[in-house]
């Protein structure tokens, strides 16, 4: 799980879950189905974790990402396809009894996923956060757009130009009519066609549609596993987590012991324990007003 950024621990200091661990069943858990997939549409995906960091020239340092938007006949679901590939790998390793689970695929860097109309008429973001599961779920809302005389190309589709001032970003987006259908990557929907393109202002996330699949309801849009476990949160609650949690807080709370075996490299040591005391970068997607 990810940690907010935190390196690898270094080979001297050993981190310990006090309590006993649940035994291992050799199954993997199965997800619950809540609509069939009629779309699939995958957006290579870069956003700006850390807004203090800057490369030599100046810009900023993305993350990458391929995100999908699974369309069904009443809900929608927007998450990794790089998380969905590693749950596939895994669930076939341990289907086939295996133990060997080096060289895995690659990790998801987006950790979070959207549904729209689940629960009916809400729209669910769940998400990880310094070891807990949330969830923050709302009434449906449409961004209100200004739709422009702009026009380009893209996947060979005739796309329009549209902007609108959405959960505290501006967005710009291109969107084609050839595609009738309502949605987009996150919580962007409501124009006559599908957004192919989204980027905020500050270009601190920007989705790209690389790839248009029509599934015909082969597959299960599904419910991440333990829904119901997620703690309900507001946006701002969740914010308030990220932004005064530190590492140290977050495995202190979880029960867990850090340890220092034969300490070698005390450098190693010291900087891990600094970013083990400092809050992550934290730059959310949403930003409540």
């Amino acid at each position: 799980m990810s940690l907010g950024g935190l390196a690898a621990t270094p080979q001297s200091i050993h981190v310990v879950k006090k309590g006993n661990a649940a035994p291992a069943t050799g199954k993997a858990a199965s997800a619950q189905p809540i609509d069939k997939v009629d779309y699939r549409i995958t957006y290579a995906t870069k956003f700006v974790n850390d807004t203090t960091k800057r490369d030599s020239l100046g810009h900023y340092i993305y993350l990458d990402d391929e995100m999908r938007l699974d369309i069904g006949r009443s809900v929608s679901k927007f998450y990794s396809a790089r998380s969905a590939v590693y749950d596939k790998w895994l669930k076939d390793k341990i289907g086939r009894g295996e133990t060997d689970f080096t060289n895995p695929p690659a990790h998801a860097q987006m950790l979070w996923v959207v549904y729209r109309n689940y629960p009916k008429g809400e729209t669910s973001f769940l998400s990880s956060a310094m070891l807990n599961n949330y969830r923050i779920s709302e009434k449906t809302v449409t961004p209100q757009w200004t739709i422009g005389a702009d026009t380009c190309t893209l996947l060979k589709y005739h796309c329009t130009k549209a902007d609108t001032r959405f959960k505290g970003r501006h967005w710009t987006v291109w969107f084609t009519e050839d595609i009738p259908l309502d949605y987009g990557p996150w919580k962007l929907s409501g124009l006559p066609g599908l957004i192919l393109k989204a980027e905020d202002a500050q270009r601190q996330y920007c989705f790209e549609a690389k790839g248009l699949e029509q599934v015909d309801g082969k597959e299960d849009i599904t419910l991440v596993k333990n829904y119901k476990k997620y703690e309900p949160v507001s946006q701002k609650e969740f914010d308030k987590v990220n932004r005064t949690t530190t590492v140290n807080d977050a495995i202190a709370a979880a029960g867990i012991s850090i340890s220092f075996d034969s300490v070698k490299n005390t450098d190693e040591a010291d900087d891990f324990m600094k970013k083990m005391k400092a809050v992550p970068p934290y730059n959310p997607i949403e930003i409540a007003e």
